[in-house]
């Protein structure tokens, strides 16, 4: 309806000429601005500029659900997928890369400490050095840990357990760990020194521990059984890489160079050679079975056929031999351990097992 007096008439000029004036509004609708099909140049200045932020708004929104579905798929790898992910398996049972991690990261923490406490002057070639341990510590561990699951099985059946105070014994020891401490050791403190390093909880360490107690209560169990006065020969060995090593150490005995020179100067068992090759007195079963069953065939002052065996070929010869001797301590202890060793050999041999580390569990668990 038209302005019917004047003064309505002038306000309603007023109100177009400031309309005229007026910007157009920046708030333009999704719906107002011309699909693709139409002409950009159709489109005034407030509509692009607002197309334009829609696009930019959108592309946004969108690159963040691919960044963000990214991120959750490597979460997800790295916290669910990854740690599942098998690194053996025993008989079907499968060993998840979490407890390898666990377990690797306390054997670090471990060699690490040892190798503080080792004397400079050993040699860092010896296989049983921590510096040589730690360089191939991240392929040994699947071994170790698989050892020790089929130890568990074993155990049971053996009917041999360990209680809180033996598990507890042996955690103090670890704790303590190599060389001596002072009076006033404060345990605790040394505990939580341990979990920061390993970043792993009470009951990761306590249940690796707990393994290793019931390895030691094997092994007694295992020990109990052998003669504590066994059948012993005292004898010298050379040990050579090669059949052909071993024919040419032959050759040279034979030419009545003394056993002793020889072993210092060819055998590659570095402990013995030192000592002309001399073991001094040997039980029954310390040593692998070839060389048991040849060197206890023969009498005192007779040498053997070059024997082999997994740690390469051997020229025996044995000075004295008793039905029954006592053995010494460090004797007893080898024994028992080699024990132990061919007990777990034969639970490995008598199980399907399949190693599956790969580069990138391995990658993980260090990264932990």
């Amino acid at each position: 309806m038209s302005p019917r007096t004047k003064a309505q008439r002038r306000r309603a000029q007023r109100d177009r000429r400031r309309a005229a004036r007026k910007p157009a509004q920046a708030h333009v609708g999704w719906r107002d601005v011309p699909n693709a099909v139409r002409d950009w140049s159709e489109l005034t200045r407030a509509q692009r500029t607002a197309a334009a932020a829609k696009f930019v708004a959108t592309s946004a929104i969108l690159i963040l659900m691919i960044v963000g579905a990214l991120i959750g798929v490597a979460l997800h790898g790295e916290l669910v997928v990854r740690p599942s992910e098998p690194v053996s398996s025993i008989n079907g049972e499968p060993i998840p890369a979490s407890r390898y991690a666990d377990f690797l990261a306390l054997r670090q923490f471990e060699l690490s400490r040892e190798l503080a406490h080792t004397p400079r002057t050993t040699d860092i070639r010896d296989p049983s050095h921590p510096q040589s341990q730690l360089s191939t510590v991240t392929i040994s561990a699947v071994t170790e840990l698989t050892n020790v699951e089929l130890m568990r099985t074993a155990a049971s059946a053996l009917g041999v357990a360990v209680d809180d105070a033996a598990i507890d014994a042996a955690l103090d020891e670890f704790v303590r760990g190599p060389g001596e401490v002072a009076d006033d050791f404060d345990f605790e403190a040394a505990f939580s020194d341990i979990r920061e390093r390993t970043q792993l909880d009470t009951d990761t360490i306590r249940g690796f521990i707990a393994d290793r107690a019931l390895a030691d209560a094997v092994a007694d169990h295992l020990a109990a059984g052998l003669d504590p006065v066994p059948a012993q020969i005292r004898a010298a060995q050379i040990v050579v890489a090669t059949e052909d090593d071993a024919d040419t150490v032959v050759a040279q005995l034979d030419a009545f160079q003394p056993f002793d020179l020889v072993a210092e100067q060819a055998s590659t068992d570095s402990e013995s050679a030192a000592n002309g090759g001399d073991l001094g007195w040997v039980p029954r079963g310390l040593m692998p079975e070839p060389w048991d069953q040849a060197a206890f065939a023969l009498r005192p002052g007779n040498r053997s056929k070059p024997v082999s065996t997994s740690l390469g070929w051997h020229v025996i010869l044995v000075h004295e031999s008793t039905p029954s001797r006592k053995l010494d301590p460090d004797t007893a202890e080898r024994r028992r351990q080699v024990t132990y060793d061919n007990w777990l050999q034969a639970l490995r041999s008598a199980a399907e097992i399949e190693f599956l580390l790969t580069p990138e569990i391995i990658d993980w668990a260090t990264r932990r």
